[in-house]
């Protein structure tokens, strides 16, 4: 099994790979552009992977963000510092509001130490830029995100995960609905 720089092993995993994922929602006291949200994006990504090479990561496996807003989708990601980041997508219009996914898949530290790097890197990000993360919700996986659905159902999808009491079964309708539109869409988990 893969060590960690000080001997202890990284994670659980057979190749000592540890994983995080988190939906925010972020919210500017101004409009954000499209180039505003894109460049504080790859730097999250960016401020991440830095964190937790910092923390003894061996290296970046992937480190991916899907925003989603009323006026677009994009997407932001890295595989290490050293490569930088890069982002996709478009949005129609400015908006004070954005829901981020964010998954970070990392090699060579524990799963918590990730989480810390990742909260960290979104936080510092974020507030240096006088932004508010408004909400956070741990999620199981990143696959859910990845599939294709129209505006108003991925917010709703987002809204759910991050209300302060989400009923079970309206989760449990969520997941089926999500795992519906994976299949439909040709993504596999």
């Amino acid at each position: 099994m893969t060590e960690s720089q000080s001997g202890e092993k990284g994670c659980y995993t057979e190749h000592g790979v540890s994983g995080y994922g988190v939906a925010t929602k972020i919210h500017g006291p101004e409009l954000m552009t499209d180039a505003f949200i894109r460049a504080m994006a790859e730097d999250m990504m960016l401020a991440i992977a830095q964190k937790c090479m910092d923390r003894g990561a061996i290296c970046i496996g992937h480190i991916k963000s899907h925003i989603r807003t009323e006026a677009g989708t994009l997407k932001a990601d890295t595989i290490g510092v050293s490569h930088g980041s890069y982002s996709k997508g478009q949005l129609e219009y400015s908006v004070k509001d954005i829901y981020m996914a964010v998954n970070s898949i990392i090699q060579g530290i524990k799963e918590e130490v990730v989480r810390e790097a990742t909260l960290e890197g979104i936080h510092e990000v974020a507030e240096g830029r006088g932004l508010t993360v408004v909400k956070e919700k741990e999620h199981t996986y990143f696959d859910e995100f990845d599939f294709v659905a129209s505006k108003q159902e991925y917010i709703k999808q987002l809204e759910a995960q991050l209300a302060d009491e989400v009923d079970e079964v309206l989760e449990e309708e969520v997941t089926e609905e999500v795992d519906e539109l994976i299949k439909e869409n040709g993504v596999t988990k």
